[in-house]
C-alpha cells in the first residue's frame, strides 16, 4: 500500500489540491486552513506561485490513516544531509528531573488503529522514543530501588510448615519415599521477584531483541544498566491479564508509568519473547511526534540551567494565569527578571529572518501588553517586560547564557537567540 501524501516536516513539496480534486475529494476536504494534528498537523494553503491551493504538511512527523485506505506519512525535515536528531532531544529532555515529568504532549501513539506497513525500518521514528523513555523510567526504579511484593512459592520443607500444606503432593514426593520430615507447602514470600518486575524484566528483553538500527550508545548503555539490576528477576510469558494483577503503590509512582510504557512496548513488539518482527512486513501503529512541542521542552531543559526554579513554563502556570484575551499564554516567564519567553520551532536557515521574525514578535509584543501576564511577573504601569525570543539554528555553537541573547535593533526591549539543535546524518 503506498501512502496517499508523503512529505517532508514543512516541506514545500506540496500535494497540489487542483490536479487531483475530483478524484479525492472526499479525503481532501478533511483539510483545512488551520492544521490539524489528527492528520500530521497538514493544512490547506494558498501557493501564489503556482497559482493552486496546495495541502501543506506544519511540523509534525509520522504516519496516520486518512480513511480506511489512504494514510499519510511526514518524515523529518532535510537540510544540507542532515535533519533535526529529535532522539537526542527527547534524550536531552529525559535527564532532566523536571522536564521529563511533562512529555506526554511530544508524541502520541494510536495502538487501537489499524497498523501500517512500511517498507524501510528507518522510517519507524516512534519505536526509539517508546523504547529510551521506558529505559529511563525503568533506570530511575533501579536507582531508587526495585519494589518488594509477595509471590507464591511452593516449597519441599524440611522440619518446618510454612502457609498451606498440600497434601498429596507431600504423600507422593515424600511419604512414599519415608521422608517424613518433610512437608510439600505453598507459601507467600516478599521478594523483588513480584509480577511486577517480571513484566519490566521481560519488556527490557523485549527491547534488547529490537535494538537493530538504533545506532545510540545511551541506549544501549541504560539497557544495560537496568538488566543488571533486574539480574536477580526472572522473565515469565506475558500476557494482557497479567497487567490487571498489579496494585499500584504512591510510594513507587514510577512504576505506573513504566508499566503503561511495558505494555505499549508489547503491543509493538509482541507480548512473547519468541515472537518475531518480519523486517519485510514492519508493520507500525500510526502515531504522531510533535516537533514544536518537544523543542519548547528543550529549550526549557536549556533554560532551567539559567534560572533553575525561578523559571514558569506554561503548563505550570494554571488556571491563575490563562488570560482573558483569547487565552494568551507564553511559553516560559521569569517572574524576578520580568522576562517573558516564546520558543518557535521553526528553520529560519530556510528564509530571511527579518521578514519571518515579524509576526513573532508581534506575537511576543503581545505577551507583554496583556495585563495578566504583566502581573504575573510583577511589572507595572511604568515598567517594560523583557521579551525574549528562542528559536532554532543547527550552524550556530553560541553557549546558551543570558550574555548570549542579542538585543533586537528592530524593536525596543525584545531580544534573541538562536539554540544550537542536535542533528543528524539522514540513514
Amino acid at each position: 500500500m503506498q501512502p496517499f501524501i508523503e512529505s517532508r516536516e514543512y516541506s514545500k513539496g506540496n500535494f497540489y489540491i487542483d490536479k487531483d480534486w475530483d478524484r479525492y475529494s472526499d479525503e481532501l476536504k478533511k483539510f483545512t486552513e488551520k492544521p490539524n494534528i489528527d492528520y500530521l498537523g497538514l493544512c490547506k494553503e494558498y501557493d501564489y506561485e503556482q497559482n493552486k491551493l496546495v495541502v501543506r504538511p506544519n511540523y509534525y512527523i509520522g504516519y496516520r490513516w486518512l480513511d480506511d485506505n489512504n494514510y499519510i506519512h511526514v518524515s523529518p525535515k532535510l537540510y544540507n544531509e542532515t535533519q533535526a536528531d529529535y532522539l537526542s532531544m527527547f534524550l536531552t529532555c529525559l535527564k532532566d528531573p523536571m522536564v521529563s515529568k511533562h512529555l506526554d504532549e511530544t508524541y502520541e501513539i494510536f495502538f487501537n488503529e489499524k497498523w501500517i506497513e512500511i517498507k524501510d525500518s528507518k522510517n519507524d521514528y516512534i519505536t526509539p522514543f517508546l523504547i529510551l523513555q521506558f529505559l529511563q523510567i525503568v533506570n530511575k526504579i533501579a536507582q531508587k530501588g526495585l519494589k518488594k511484593g509477595y509471590k507464591k512459592v511452593t516449597e519441599n520443607l524440611t522440619s518446618k510448615v510454612k502457609g498451606k500444606i498440600l497434601v498429596n503432593q507431600t504423600i507422593k514426593h515424600n511419604h512414599f519415599k519415608n521422608r517424613l520430615d518433610k512437608t510439600v507447602c505453598n507459601h507467600q514470600i516478599f521478594t523483588i521477584d513480584c509480577v511486577e518486575n517480571q513484566i519490566l524484566k521481560t519488556a527490557l528483553l523485549q527491547c534488547s531483541r529490537n535494538l537493530h538500527g538504533m545506532k545510540n550508545e545511551e541506549i544501549t548503555k541504560l539497557l544495560k544498566l537496568n538488566l543488571n539490576s533486574f539480574e536477580l528477576v526472572n522473565s515469565i510469558n506475558i500476557s494482557q491479564s497479567d497487567f490487571s494483577k498489579v496494585q499500584h503503590s504512591p510510594f513507587y509512582k514510577e512504576y505506573k508509568q513504566a508499566l503503561q510504557l511495558a505494555q505499549m512496548i508489547f503491543k509493538r513488539f509482541g507480548f512473547s519473547l519468541n515472537s518475531n518482527v518480519n523486517p519485510t512486513q514492519n508493520k507500525i501503529p500510526p502515531f504522531y511526534i510533535n516537533m514544536p512541542e518537544l523543542f519548547e521542552r528543550y529549550v526549557e531543559v536549556q533554560l532551567r540551567k539559567i534560572y533553575s526554579n525561578d523559571l514558569i513554563p506554561g503548563y505550570g502556570m494554571g488556571n491563575g494565569y490563562k488570560t482573558t484575551v483569547g487565552e494568551l499564554r507564553p511559553d516560559f516567564i521569569v517572574k524576578s527578571k520580568k522576562l517573558i519567553i516564546d520558543a518557535k520551532y521553526k528553520y529560519w536557515f530556510e528564509n530571511d529572518s527579518n521578514k519571518y521574525f515579524k509576526d513573532d514578535f508581534q506575537q511576543l509584543s503581545l505577551y507583554g501588553r496583556v495585563k495578566e501576564i504583566r502581573d504575573s511577573i510583577e511589572v507595572n504601569e511604568n515598567e517594560e517586560a523583557t521579551l525574549l525570543f528562542i528559536y532554532p539554528t543547527t550552524d550556530d555553537e553560541k553557549e546558551f547564557t543570558e550574555s548570549s541573547f542579542e538585543n533586537e535593533n528592530n524593536f525596543y526591549n525584545i531580544k534573541k537567540f538562536a539554540t544550537n539543535i542536535p542533528t543528524k546524518k539522514e540513514l
